[in-house]
């Protein structure tokens, strides 16, 4: 019995840890705009993250790396959050202009 007490206290502190991260990730990313770049760049759309959105995120499916990458094709710093199979991943920008810019050059340069 007490194992199970010990375990349940150690998934709590788990969860009580991971909430302001959820909450902080939700707070960071609402608002942005981002595109699925491992589908064709020419194709896809920047789209304006949504509660839709960062609730997909924030599932078990989802992963994101919030910090700020700048080896993107257009030099724009850009955060991700993809699938955890890989199949889908977001970078996700400050602006509307700087996802255009760098949809814009992944699909001029075939990425």
């Amino acid at each position: 019995m007490a194992s199970i007490i010990k375990m349940s206290a150690a998934v709590l502190c788990l969860l009580a840890m991971l909430a302001p991260a959820a909450a902080a990730a939700s707070d960071t990313l609402a608002g942005r705009y981002a595109f699925n770049w491992r589908s064709d760049p020419a194709k896809a759309k920047c789209a304006k993250i949504d509660d839709k959105r960062l609730a997909e995120f924030a599932s078990p499916s989802y992963r994101c790396d919030l910090t700020p990458a700048s080896n993107t094709a257009s030099g724009a710093p850009a955060v991700k959050c993809g699938r955890r199979d890989e199949k889908v991943e977001y970078l996700i920008f400050q602006t509307r202009a700087a996802c255009e810019t760098e949809r814009q050059a992944q699909a001029a340069n075939g990425d």
